[in-house]
């Protein structure tokens, strides 16, 4: 009687869990990462009303709405930068043990290493179909460093760090180095331009959609052709969208020479505004929104801003036009729905990060504090309790690789170590984060590149974040608890956390490796050498 009683406790206590993790590992869930380029932290209607804003609002009912019913995450780090953000996305690990630190220059052979194992190939491990669209900007010098060859069964987009969002040329960006973009070998002494749009191994030609509404038509084709063709297979579609990255062509190699190595856009001269191409490029339509979205910003008086504007609104759409078409094919009920910015927004072209300090391409918040949230079609069927919260945990970008993969049963055997760590249970049920530190980068001249000579670093544990050597900086410390806008440094009232602090970057610094991302650009990458296509050369 004894045994048969034990028996039946420990049955009645293990079938309410079997039944749980029944019923939450019964399907894999569709995955669908939407990723937003150079997206303000005060950009987003949400924030604009949590903490205020200095610049006018902008029209984001969509996003609202999604993050409303999902978790919206408020402690979310990101890179200060496009490419390194992308590396630490797709291979879990920090800037310094992947090695890029800085946007890649597109006639560069500088990419993520191919020993590098991606998110996506542990997805396709996992037994999940996986796409990607819009902005890889991970390297493309063979086609092993392009999409296709790093985890993804289909790629349609472009491989570069900018494009027009009508024309879909790249004109390329020089980095640091010069003549990095041949302007010394055509006739009017501008950067080569070449056409910067891809299906898998295909160049697309004389496509002038405007490019927001192409990769979500895109996605939608995806996303039904899936339904119709796999309906009993898990899709994972990363959208890595080129909004709301400004445009700025530059007129000459002189535009070049004020450019900031984290900021690759026109410093020297105003962006171009209206929807006039300017005299010297009649082919460029700078307004890179449609007008009936600029229109409805009218009232903004500063034309850059309202232009930026009516691109957020047009993401806005598209975020919207994703999840209907998961509704109508009879997905979203087993998806889950990842929006995040890949850093922070651009300052000197008009984005908000209010109230945060900094810009894109600086260690400041402004710069790697970034909007995310995280939204699920029916959270019962994954035990989410938590939908329509805010989640106060630290959080990272490289957290996102473990995190999936916990509830869609991909392995992390065979990868470098991972950075990231599992978020699923603080984002899904409030259990307490195993997240305590993150470490923004640690960039030190041994390691080249672009590192600075004095070293640059950046490291946050719990509340205190230590920046060393952003710009003049020096070595300052802040309690974001008390100072989230990183007003006052604390660095001399608190030397022991500064010690500890400095602790946490040279141990990384120890198991750093050399800068991946600023390899001297080649002959062979030009497009003019394979009919005016940006592709692989090698």
């Amino acid at each position: 009687i004894t045994s048969t009683t034990r028996l039946i406790k420990m049955w009645s206590f293990l079938l309410p869990l079997m039944t749980l993790t029944t019923a939450v590992s019964a399907k894999q869930p569709h995955v669908v990462f939407f990723l937003a380029d150079d997206y303000g932290f005060g950009d987003i209607g949400y924030h604009a009303e949590m903490y205020g804003h200095h610049l006018n609002p902008v029209m984001t009912p969509n996003l609202d709405r999604l993050a409303a019913e999902g978790v919206k995450l408020e402690n979310y780090y990101i890179a200060p930068v496009c490419s390194p953000t992308r590396a630490s996305l797709l291979t879990g690990r920090y800037l310094m043990h992947h090695g890029i630190h800085v946007p890649l220059v597109d006639s560069s052979p500088s990419g993520l290493p191919l020993d590098e194992v991606t998110w996506a190939t542990k997805m396709q491990e996992a037994g999940y179909a996986t796409a990607a669209i819009g902005k890889w900007h991970l390297g493309f010098k063979s086609w092993a460093h392009t999409p296709t060859e790093r985890g993804f069964d289909y790629y349609m987009g472009y491989y570069a760090g900018s494009t027009d969002y009508w024309n879909h040329e790249s004109l390329c960006w020089p980095g640091s180095f010069k003549n990095g973009c041949f302007e010394n070998t055509t006739s009017d002494g501008e950067a080569v331009t070449g056409v910067d749009l891809h299906r898998n191994r295909e160049p697309i030609f004389n496509n002038t959609e405007y490019s927001t509404k192409l990769f979500t038509d895109e996605a939608i084709e995806v996303i039904n052709n899936h339904s119709q063709t796999q309906p009993d297979k898990p899709l994972f579609l990363y959208l890595p969208y080129q909004a709301v990255h400004v445009w700025c062509p530059l007129s000459s190699p002189f535009d070049f020479v004020a450019l900031s190595l984290f900021h690759p856009c026109c410093l020297t001269r105003p962006i171009q505004v209206g929807n006039i191409p300017e005299p010297d490029h009649p082919s460029y339509a700078l307004d890179q929104a449609p007008q009936e979205y600029i229109d409805m910003y009218l009232d903004v008086k500063d034309v850059q801003r309202r232009n930026l504007s009516a691109m957020i609104t047009v993401m806005d759409t598209a975020a919207k036009n994703v999840t209907e078409a998961l509704k109508a094919a009879g997905m979203w009920e087993d998806t889950i729905f990842i929006f995040s910015t890949d850093n922070g927004g651009p300052t000197n072209d008009k984005a908000s990060n209010y109230p945060l300090k900094g810009s894109k391409g600086q260690l400041w918040e402004g710069g790697v504090r970034g909007t995310g949230f995280v939204t699920f079609g029916a959270p019962d069927r994954y035990g989410v309790t938590t939908n329509g919260t805010i989640n106060h945990d630290l959080m990272h970008i490289t957290d996102w690789f473990p995190t999936i993969c916990e509830i869609a049963g991909c392995g992390l055997n065979g990868t470098k170590p991972l950075d990231g760590v599992s978020a699923w249970k603080s984002i899904t049920s409030n259990t307490s984060s195993l997240r305590d530190t993150i470490v923004h980068d640690v960039c030190f001249a041994w390691m080249k590149g672009d590192c600075p000579k004095n070293n640059k670093a950046a490291v946050q544990k719990g509340t205190f974040k230590l920046v060393m050597n952003q710009g003049s900086s020096g070595t300052v410390l802040y309690d974001l608890s008390v100072d989230p806008g990183e007003s006052t440094d604390i660095s001399k009232d608190n030397p022991d956390k500064v010690a500890e602090l400095m602790a946490i970057v040279y141990k990384y610094n120890s198991t750093a490796i050399p800068s991946q991302d600023r390899s001297p650009p080649v002959a062979g990458a030009d497009p003019r050498l394979h009919g005016g296509v940006w592709m692989p050369w090698e």
